[in-house]
């Protein structure tokens, strides 16, 4: 009997930090999951851990875990705001966008700094719909790494 309720608890404690986990996703915004910044993933990593944690070893504190993903919640909440506020900060947490292509001619330095292949880009803009580097005014991988195309003009 004493195992089973040993079974219960891990149970209720796995549905409690799923609930924790979702609730702090939710009140981070939808965006931070739908577009990952490297600032994003690393909050979201840290709290798979912490849930993971807490998961993996019944004797640590529940509430002890719950404070320490609201303390990455409020952090990346926290960041939010200041980036809007400030482009310096913006810049440091969110990151900048890397022009890969410039009026038809690929930017060796962009695909190095964005550490993409020629091939990546290529297929990236097939998948786009585009044929060739001749169509593309402008490219940029963006900080959420998807990349953004803006088509020459006809």
């Amino acid at each position: 009997m004493e195992h089973a309720m040993e079974y219960v608890w891990s149970f209720l404690r796995a549905i409690g930090m799923f609930v924790v986990g979702l609730a702090a996703f939710r009140v981070m915004g939808s965006q931070s999951v739908g577009r990952l910044t490297d600032f994003d993933l690393v909050v979201v990593i840290a709290i798979g851990a912490i849930i993971g944690d807490g998961l993996a070893d019944p004797e640590l504190d529940f509430w002890i875990l719950f404070v320490a993903i609201a303390g990455l919640v409020l952090m990346q909440i926290a960041a939010s705001i200041l980036a809007m506020k400030s482009p310096v900060v913006e810049k440091i947490v969110m990151g900048s966008p890397i022009r890969l292509v410039e009026r038809g001619k690929l930017l060796m330095n962009g695909l190095r700094r964005a550490r993409i292949t020629r091939n990546n880009l290529e297929q990236e803009l097939r998948v786009k719909g585009l044929t060739g580097l001749e169509n593309v005014e402008s490219a940029y991988m963006e900080p959420n790494g998807k990349l953004s195309v803006i088509e020459k003009g006809e």
